[in-house]
């Protein structure tokens, strides 16, 4: 099965290069794949791909006497040329199958990891770039000469275990794990090695002034301290049925609490407390699977890890444990107090009011074992080599994070962790930067500076990739590295922005090292007609949400060296199933792949790099 590709010959009406047209319709026919045959047929078209390469058309020829390449200062018509290059089609079709559920998420040193190295570096090498991994070359696989690998150490979960006792009888117990499970439970998240404490039943787990509702208010009020007491919750919110709130949310329908189970989580961590958390899991309309086998596929599934380091000397973060629990294991739970999940959900949706309290006489102890585990991931690198001899051993580095967050194991719903944000969206407009690059090379507008696309991994376990190729072992020296643009999430609309434009993009780091490189960015924005507003709301260091700090853009900011984080901030689906290829705003995304390339081509080629003014963050 391959790919057809359309020849279209010399250029448009515009006098740019044209592209050749792929045929993705064949996504389509491989939907009824199942996930790991849809992985290998993946794996086996990037190879495909790899080995076959594509014929391009010809481009207008430019005075092949000049010696220097223009800036985009000088010639932002040449310069436009190669930017109308990229477009919100071709991005498309790149992300559409690179965030598909094909690769699983994309959590580091995965399965589904791996298969989107082998898709990058095939595109590289499609695409004729240099390539600038540390991987010792196979003879019989040359993709990985695109590869930096480099080793992970983290924990793995080897078993949980629930009890619950009444005086010295136990009234409860539950194991979980990939050996053994008997299917009342199973670990959503944690690391605290034991946890003991009494119980109390908290409801929904919801507070939310805007529908009226408060559990933890009206645990308060009630004088119980779940703050040093396992929290027993219901999964959801009150429903009328799997499409239907019983709050008034603004269309009916189920609001963030279920769409967004993550949201509990996070609530909770934020407070004081608890010591842990139970879910039932199988009560409500949503539920549509026996438990047991929503267990069973759990156990199944513990192949991704958390907390992963670049150190072999593991301290996980201590998470509070978060259980989701069957009916019949909470039921006993509740036993000493007189109910059931059923009489208490039941009283909840029919009067829309908390109804809260402490389980009597009942102390509950859950314990997680892990064991050490040693992993291994890999960068993607591949170079555009420059064409002065005095200016081509210095770099301007293009970058991105492929990797993501995996799977969650939701059993009712979409699983996969898609990315397509987070961070496809940098990642293909990457390809789309590095195919034009290519294409102005071929035309004699080769960059005098080297151009070095990064696509780092293990981005979403700490900047893992990045440190460990500013760190440990920079394929290039670091102080030859002139500026890093880097992109994170520049697909979609921050739904906090206010600034009156759907056409904008918030530029990070910018001034705080080099006032010079923030002046190309708005000049170049300028001059090649992008007109996009570069926002510096987020651009200083009392940012209380620092994301300064949080993309690869740091480790390099970190030794001084220019960077701009390009950015269009978090939203709804920000680490959820819902983060897929067709929310992302293809014209938007090209507009500002447009200007971050643009800016690259101005530092690649003027006569010195960016000055560095400024102490950074550090």
């Amino acid at each position: 099965m391959t790919f057809s590709s359309l020849r279209i010959s010399a250029q448009d009406s515009a006098g740019a290069p044209v592209k050749p047209v792929r045929d993705w319709s064949l996504l389509s026919k491989v939907s009824g794949l199942t996930l790991r045959a849809a992985g290998t047929w993946c794996l086996g078209l990037t190879l495909m791909l790899a080995s076959t390469g594509t014929t391009m058309a010809q481009a207008p020829e430019p005075a092949r006497n000049a010696l220097v390449t223009p800036t985009a200062f000088d010639r932002p018509d040449v310069v436009g040329r190669y930017q109308s290059t990229i477009t919100a089609e071709e991005l498309a079709a790149h992300l559409y199958l690179f965030a598909s559920d094909f690769f699983e998420g994309r959590a580091t040193a995965t399965r589904g990891q791996k298969l989107a190295a082998y898709y990058l570096a095939s595109e590289y090498k499609r695409l004729g770039l240099t390539p600038k991994g540390s991987a010792e070359p196979d003879s019989q696989n040359l993709l990985e000469t695109y590869m930096q690998p480099f080793p992970v150490y983290a924990e793995r979960l080897k078993k949980t275990t629930l009890s619950a006792r009444i005086g010295d009888e136990t009234v409860a117990t539950s194991v979980f794990g990939p050996a053994s499970s008997d299917g009342h439970s199973y670990l959503a998240s944690g690391s605290v090695a034991e946890t003991v404490g009494p119980l109390v039943f908290a409801g929904y787990g919801i507070s939310d002034p805007e529908y009226g509702y408060d559990d933890f208010k009206a645990l308060r009020e009630a004088g119980i301290d779940y703050e040093s007491s396992w929290v027993l919750i219901l999964r959801d919110e009150p429903l009328a049925s799997p499409d239907s709130s019983r709050f008034a949310t603004s269309d009916g329908g189920p609001s963030e609490w279920t769409r967004q189970p993550r949201l509990k989580h996070l609530s909770l961590y934020r407070r004081a407390g608890p010591r842990g958390v139970l879910v039932v899991g199988d009560t409500g309309p949503r539920a549509k699977k026996p438990f047991a086998r929503v267990v069973d596929r759990q156990a199944e599934e513990i192949t991704e890890i958390d907390d992963l380091s670049l150190s072999e000397s593991i301290s996980p973060f201590p998470y509070l444990p978060i259980h989701v629990i069957s009916t019949d294991f909470a039921n006993r739970l509740l036993a000493p107090a007189g109910v059931t999940v059923a009489q208490v959900q039941e009283q909840i949706d029919s009067e829309l009011k908390p109804h809260v309290f402490a389980v009597p006489n009942i102390e509950v102890t859950g314990r997680i074992t892990r064991g050490p585990v040693k992993l291994s991931t890999e960068n993607v690198i591949a170079m555009i080599e420059g064409t002065d001899p005095e200016l081509k051993d210095e770099y301007v580095v293009i970058s991105s994070h492929y990797d993501h967050i995996g799977l969650t194991g939701d059993p009712d719903g979409d699983a996969v962790n898609n990315g397509a944000d987070d961070d496809g969206s940098g990642v293909v407009a990457a390809l789309e930067m590095a195919e034009a690059f290519r294409m102005a090379r071929e035309d004699g507008y080769g960059p005098r500076r080297s151009v070095l696309f990064i696509n780092f991994s293990g981005e979403e376990q700490g900047l893992l990739g990045s440190e460990y190729f500013a760190d440990k072992d920079p394929v290039v020296p670091l102080d030859q590295i002139v500026t890093v643009l880097n992109m994170d999430m520049i697909g979609r609309i921050d739904p906090t922005y206010r600034g009156g434009t759907d056409d904008y993009v918030y530029v990070i780091g910018s001034r705080l090292i080099s006032e010079e490189l923030h002046t190309i960015a708005e000049r170049v924005n300028q001059l090649t007609g992008r007109n996009l507003k570069l926002d510096e709301r987020f651009n200083s260091r009392s940012d209380p949400n620092r994301f300064y700090a949080r993309s690869d853009h740091w480790n390099f900011g970190k030794h001084g060296i220019p960077f701009i984080f390009f950015f269009t901030g978090t939203h709804e689906d920000y680490h959820e199933p819902g983060d897929e290829a067709h929310k992302i705003l293809y014209d938007r995304l090209a507009n500002i792949s447009q200007l971050v390339f643009a800016t690259a081509w101005q530092v690649a080629n003027q006569d010195v790099p960016p000055e560095v003014t400024g102490r950074g963050f550090n």
